[in-house]
């Protein structure tokens, strides 16, 4: 029992040794900044936001965020317009969620009100349509035989991000 409790204080130490050493690194030079900067963009699209967020994280000064900032969007590492597209038809196509809650993300995102419909009527009309179909008949599968299994169907569909009007005419044309 007392090896234990010396296992514990040694293990606590060393944790708070590790963190402690975190908190003493040296700030990122601008350049190790814009390197990190420049990688994490190239991984997937980023929104303004993002940047601005990971550069905040990584603790450069606002002068040097802001030069880094301009770099990168002088240089085409990130685009709001291209962000949009990719996130609505990435979120549409693999996730299978609907433009209301599309939409909403991208908001939450501070992505131009433009760019937000420009990427949602990117979405082809008719694999929305075959996708609506497609997810109203899986959760009509998945709650058959239960009470109120049509109400549980349309709030899942409006939960994903589809209209409710085009909810409410599926459910009442196909129950």
């Amino acid at each position: 029992y007392a090896h234990t409790n010396e296992f514990q204080k040694q293990s606590t130490f060393s944790l708070l040794t590790s963190h402690f050493s975190l908190l003493m690194k040296p700030p990122l030079t601008t350049d190790e900044a814009l390197a990190k900067l420049e990688y994490f963009c190239a991984y997937r699209e980023r929104c303004p936001k993002e940047v601005r967020a990971k550069l905040a994280s990584l603790g450069v000064s606002r002068k040097d965020a802001e030069q880094i900032y301009e770099v990168l969007q002088t240089d085409g590492f990130f685009n709001e317009e291209r962000f949009a597209m990719a996130y609505a038809g990435g979120k549409f196509r693999i996730n299978h969620w609907g433009k209301v809650r599309i939409r909403m993300e991208l908001r939450m995102r501070n992505i131009a009100a433009d760019l937000i419909e420009k990427a949602i009527d990117s979405i082809d009309e008719a694999a929305y349509t075959a996708l609506l179909q497609q997810l109203f008949d899986k959760k009509r599968r998945h709650y058959e035989g239960e009470e109120q299994a049509r109400d549980k169907t349309a709030a899942a569909l409006i939960r994903a991000g589809f209209e409710m009007e085009l909810v409410f005419a599926l459910v009442s044309r196909e129950w």
